[in-house]
């Protein structure tokens, strides 16, 4: 039986609506609010008609000393890369690292782009913080 590599997330958050309000204005997200195990969670909702779907939660965290260190989730920013770059910063986001071309150097001065392990294509990346100080990241194929 095979399982997914990711099957939940967890965002941390100080600001459990913030935090909402940024990925609903940034990625289209919508939530569903609810107490587990006496944390406040916003549960990401299946989105009908959409393909992909998240499977998690942004937790609130009162007292977590390094909320913006842990895992860097990279969201598809495939054909809206720019766009996404944008609604980052005008919800509360920064971008910490410009979009870049994923390459790798071959011997010498030159430059190769390699297809990417993602989806076999040449890729760029940028990384963000959220309105809650996590990096996060952006990958897409143009």
């Amino acid at each position: 039986m095979r399982h997914p590599a990711i099957q939940w997330i967890q965002i941390p958050a100080k600001n459990l609506n913030r935090a909402a309000s940024f990925y609903e204005n940034v990625f289209d997200a919508s939530f569903f609010f609810e107490k587990l195990n006496e944390i406040p969670h916003a549960i990401f909702k299946e989105n009908k008609g959409k393909e992909e779907f998240v499977h998690g939660a942004i937790i609130e965290i009162k007292n977590w000393k390094n909320i913006g260190c842990g895992p860097v989730l990279f969201f598809d920013a495939t054909g809206d890369f720019e766009t996404i770059m944008d609604l980052i910063k005008e919800n509360g986001g920064e971008i910490t690292h410009e979009k870049t071309l994923i390459r790798s150097k071959e011997s010498g001065s030159s430059f190769t782009i390699p297809n990417t392990y993602i989806d076999n294509k040449p890729g760029y990346y940028a990384h963000f913080r959220d309105s809650e100080g996590n990096k996060m990241g952006l990958y897409g194929t143009n």
